[in-house]
């Protein structure tokens, strides 16, 4: 779909996420390049570090981006609590009463999402599968909705 809204804007997709989304509500730590230093990556099987990713072209659009946890906290509660885009894209999943989007790569993964109370999440591991950042999110989620945060 990036490629498709790239190409039928004649414009860079990175040009028009920045103009109708990440400008409009305020972000400015996502991008597709971040220098060196602020790219962390995980550690490997004897404590390397991982080499950085990279998306670009077409596929960009379906995970190449790099966003600091602030940013990423700030676009889950502008778009899901906030709502100052109008409703939640129909790429956010929903179950029940929450909206969610995960992903992973090279055994970094987030998860990020939001109640229709506003109650949100969002969690981002550097290393290991993926299932353990889904289960903390839903863990944190249920400790919040149900006011039992720290009981076991």
């Amino acid at each position: 779909m990036g490629a498709a809204l790239a190409s039928a804007a004649r414009a860079e997709y990175e040009e028009l996420l920045h103009e109708h989304v990440l400008a409009p509500l305020g972000l400015t730590a996502i991008t597709s390049n971040p220098p060196p230093d602020n790219q962390l990556a995980g550690r490997g099987f004897l404590g390397r570090r991982l080499r950085p990713w990279t998306m670009s072209g077409a596929i960009l659009p379906a995970g190449g981006l790099w966003a600091t946890p602030r940013d990423t906290a700030h676009l889950v509660t502008r778009l899901l609590v906030e709502r100052r885009l109008g409703e939640p894209a129909p790429s956010w999943q929903t179950t029940g009463r929450l909206h969610w989007h995960d992903g992973a790569t090279r055994g970094a993964s987030v998860f990020a999402g939001a109640m229709d109370d506003g109650t949100w999440v969002m969690v981002h591991r550097l290393s290991g599968h993926a299932l353990p950042t889904e289960e903390t999110a839903a863990r944190v989620l249920r400790d919040a909705v149900t006011g039992s945060a720290g009981e076991t």
